[in-house]
This record gives structure tokens, sequence and C-alpha cells, in this order.
């Protein structure tokens, strides 16, 4: 949702928002009157929608009107991750396990660990931003494959959190420097880099030859103008160590995966293998305050950020 709210004129991988109508994001809702065969009352849907208490699908109000020769290459149309039939969990975990473990941090976790980190049993994973929801997916996937977690977290409350999820190195970046604990616990096999900057630069630098980056996300740049944003200083031991530093997007690999993500994670969740935080806001009316507390940094709050805009 961060990267949608830029200027239209900005190119990146994703499309905008239209200025002036609903915000678009995932979210989980309960069908309540339908004319499409195959799709019945009380029936749960998962995809993008827009946010408001009553929706009527599909939606009209904020889609982009998505033609490729008007947007860069390779951009994706946000609009086009449907609203689809998720299965009614009948009490086995709570809805809002949709909006994290089986939603769109779930998933990214998922199809990004099976796609690309390619790494054994007893290699050493660094993971920044370990408590986030995509953050605390991954942990416990290279916890379950073998690894050796080292995960950066903001707060002392995200530590202990992290280390919950079966972690063996977690610490608060704020006090600890990323270089000063990888020299201590690393070398690294993998970084999984949900942050950019600081993070990134000591990960360059832990990496051994012939491994691996996966970046995911850039938020320690995300709120900073361009010329303010850190610099690197280790980009030339990408050629030096021979590293694979790979950004991707979830859609990519939703055709390879996602049956496999749907079969597996409610499985190793009811196992308790798998287990995720939710910090809910109740009201479609607090929304946006959420939203921007969100974007401004998540302080002691473990968990994905969530709207509860009705309750059963």
């Amino acid at each position: 949702m961060r990267e949608r709210m830029r200027d239209s004129n900005i190119d990146s991988y994703t499309t905008t928002f239209v200025i002036g109508t609903p915000i678009i994001g995932p979210g989980l809702v309960v069908v309540l009157r339908s004319d499409k065969e195959g799709i019945k009352p009380g029936d749960y849907m998962y995809g993008q929608t827009p946010w408001e208490a009553y929706t009527v699908q599909p939606y009209v109000e904020g889609r982009v009107a998505f033609n490729t020769k008007e947007w860069a290459p390779h951009t994706f149309d946000m609009d086009s991750l449907a609203l689809q039939v998720v299965p009614n969990p009948n009490g086995l975990y709570p809805l809002s396990k949709y909006a994290s473990l089986l939603g769109t941090p779930g998933l990214t976790g998922f199809v990004g660990f099976n796609g690309l980190v390619e790494a054994e049993q007893g290699d050493t994973i660094f993971i920044s931003s370990g408590a986030s929801g995509v953050g605390s997916m991954v942990v416990q996937l290279a916890k379950l494959s073998g690894l050796k977690v080292i995960a950066s977290v903001g707060s002392e409350v995200k530590v202990k959190y992290v280390q919950s999820l079966g972690a063996d190195v977690v610490f608060n970046y704020k006090e600890e420097s990323y270089d000063s604990v990888l020299q201590q616990h690393g070398p690294i096999h993998v970084f999984w880099d949900n942050v950019g900057g600081e993070a990134l630069d000591a990960a360059l630098e832990a990496l051994v030859p012939r491994s691996r980056a996966i970046i995911c996300g850039t938020v320690s740049s995300d709120n900073v103008p361009p010329e303010k944003r850190y610099r690197l200083k280790n980009s030339h031991l990408i050629m030096k160590k021979r590293l694979d530093v790979r950004g991707f997007i979830v859609p990519e690999f939703i055709p390879q995966y996602f049956g496999k993500f749907m079969e597996q994670v409610p499985a190793l969740m009811a196992q308790g293998k798998l287990r995720s935080e939710e910090y809910a806001t109740d009201g479609i009316e607090n929304a946006p305050q959420a939203l921007i507390d969100m974007l401004v940094g998540g302080g002691n709050q473990v968990g994905k950020p969530i709207i509860i805009v009705a309750k059963e």
C-alpha cells in the first residue's frame, strides 16, 4: 500500500492509488448477497477491496484504468488481485490469520523463501525486520528448514517475540549495530532484507562468496527523501564475492506456489509450527490513524496491524 501512494509519474513495480477515491488494500470479506455462480452468501473471500464497511464487487471506484502502454514495463496491476473464496476456518483459527499468516505477509514470506532462498540445512540466514508479518514468517520457515537464524528488530518487546518464534540470535538494531552482531554470529549464507540501508550494507560484508541477498522491502528509506537516503558503502562486494542480489514481488511466484501455500500453511498452523500475532484496531473510522501509525513506525506494538470493520 505504501508504494501505491506515490505520484503516478514515478515508475515502480505496481500501479498507484486513484486520488479522491477509497483506498484499496487486501482484506477479508464475508458475502451477504451474490448473483455470481460459485459464490454464495456466507462465503469468505480475500483479495483487494476498498476500505468501506459494505462493498459491491468487482469495485469500480478506486480501480486503475490499466493500460500497459501507459505504465513502465513490468508494472503490476494491483487491481488484478481480485477477491477469491477462501476456506471457512470453522473455529480452527481466527479470521485475523487471513491478514497475517494466510494473507499477503505470509504468502510473501512463503513464496520468496521457497522460490529464492535455496539454503541448505545448517546454513545461516539473516532476516532484517524479523518481527514484521513477512519477517516473522521467514524466521519460522527458516527454522523449520534447519537454518541458523539471525534477526534484527526495533524494540526489546520485539526481541522477545522473535526469540519466541525460535530465532537463534535476535538483536535490537537501535542498541547494537548490524556490523557488530554479524561479525560475532556470522558469516551468513542468505540475507532476507525487508529494510535496506545499513542492514543491507552490513549483510554484504557478512555474506560468504557465491551466496545471495533477497530484497523484499526497503522500509528504512520509504519515508526518506531521495537526497537523504543511506548510500551503500559495500556495493563493490557484490562483484568481488560474486553475490546474487534479487528483488521480487509476490505475483511472479503465485502460479507456482499458491497451491502449496494453501495446502501447507494451514496444516503447519494446526500443528503449532507456524504462528503469528495481530495488532487489531476496531472500527473503520480508526483505520486512517492506524495506517499512519504503521507508516511512521510500529513502535512496541507486536504483530501485523489489522482493522476489524465488523464482528460476526
